[in-house]
């Protein structure tokens, strides 16, 4: 059984502010070191979690950023972690042999009062769609998951973060570890106090898997995006994308991998290694029984 895990950075117990990969400060280089190590070990306790619920492979997705913020010598050795830039298709990895999509290091999305740090995607965004469903960025890999029949079934981060998860997919489990108070501030629990409580939502949220049904959109699937400030020319669309002003494009795609594939111009013919080579898969995809 394999969990499929999200990770971000702005839901991490005693983050409160912006990462500033351009500040070379020595200040902002401890703060940065930190925050990976928080990460990391949030990570951690949700993998331990997942374990002792029943799993045998714990995979994330290092979602922030560049796709290198956890401190990946913190992780325990049994998890297998996607990072970095440029990967062949989003989420990699999610698919149907996955029995759960979980999230740590949660944000709200954009435009929630009180969220700390909330957004979508980027600070120019005011709102995401799904078929005129309201989506942040936790609530569009559900869809996604879903579209694999895979359910969203964990959710750790700032409280509401987890009060649009479980309004969007009733049953998940949520720990807020962290309460936002402002864009730039949160009331928080101490990180070692954090990874107690998500270890003991991830184990809990294993005991739900089986009652938590997976998102679902009829075809066809409409994406629309909103921007605060005009972007977009209607005489010169980008690729694949309708505008409707200056504000608003839409994409129409059959499902939500076609989606994905219009939207960062993916190859939909990518087809992962470990699939294909056997003796691959063995060393790439560790169980982890015995090993956390």
């Amino acid at each position: 059984m394999r969990v499929y895990v999200v990770t971000d950075l702005e839901g991490v117990a005693g983050v409160y502010q912006w990462e500033n990969r351009g500040d070379t400060s020595l200040e902002n280089h401890e703060r940065r070191c930190l925050q990976r190590i928080w990460l990391a070990e949030e990570v951690n306790a949700a993998a331990q979690g997942f374990v002792d619920g029943g799993a045998r492979e714990v995979w994330v997705n290092d979602g922030h950023g560049a796709g290198y913020t956890m401190d990946i010598s913190r992780v325990n050795r049994g998890i297998r972690v996607f990072h970095g830039g440029q990967r062949p298709d989003y989420c990699t990895g999610l698919d149907e042999e996955c029995a759960g999509l979980a999230s740590v290091g949660t944000h709200a999305m954009a435009g929630t009062r009180f969220g700390n740090l909330s957004h979508t995607m980027g600070g120019s965004i005011r709102r995401y769609s799904l078929n005129g469903i309201d989506v942040g960025e936790t609530g569009y890999q559900a869809f996604l998951a879903g579209h694999f029949g895979v359910p969203f079934i964990f959710c750790a981060g700032d409280a509401y973060a987890c009060k649009e998860m479980e309004e969007l997919v009733p049953g998940c489990v949520t720990v807020a570890v962290k309460e936002g108070l402002g864009t730039l501030s949160a009331l928080t629990v101490h990180p070692l106090k954090a990874r107690e409580m998500i270890a003991e939502g991830a184990q809990e949220a294993m005991r739900r898997v089986g009652d938590i049904k997976p998102l679902h959109l009829d075809p066809p699937i409409v994406f629309r995006c909103e921007y605060y400030q005009p972007t977009l020319d209607p005489e010169n669309p980008p690729p694949g994308k309708r505008v409707l002003d200056s504000h608003t494009f839409e994409i129409e795609a059959d499902d939500m991998v076609d989606f994905m594939n219009k939207m960062y111009g993916f190859d939909p013919n990518y087809r992962a290694i470990w699939k294909t080579d056997e003796k691959l898969a063995v060393s790439l995809l560790p169980d982890l029984e015995g090993s956390l």
